[in-house]
């Protein structure tokens, strides 16, 4: 006989959003048990970051900074965090081919030192 058991998963479209105030002026989110961003106090506003670290935008009211984190699967912050992943990617393989470059070099001319 086969004991089985089955997990019950709430999707995380549908897991409520949990705020902590951890620090003076820094709030964190957590949906479904997972970190989902955070809310920081700066002069003037406040900046909300999605779980990524990528800033979402600077607003005047912390519940509108609060309520961003919602819209990070937005099309426009999908497609700036592609293009951010894009170019840390390219900024690597630019400074990978540079080292190979001058370690090439330097085999090639340790001959003749």
């Amino acid at each position: 006989m086969t004991n089985t058991t089955v997990a019950s998963v709430t999707p995380l479209t549908s897991a409520r959003v949990m705020w902590a105030k951890v620090d003076s002026g820094f709030w964190v989110a957590h949906r479904g048990g997972e970190y989902f961003g955070c809310v920081d106090r700066v002069a003037g506003g406040f900046v909300a970051r999605d779980a990524h670290g990528v800033p979402i935008g600077r607003y005047d009211e912390l519940d509108a900074a609060k309520s961003s984190l919602r819209s990070t699967t937005h099309p426009a912050n999908t497609a700036r965090r592609r293009r951010t992943e894009r170019a840390s990617v390219v900024l690597a393989t630019a400074a990978g081919s540079t080292a190979l470059v001058f370690a090439l070099t330097a085999g090639a001319l340790a001959p003749y030192l």
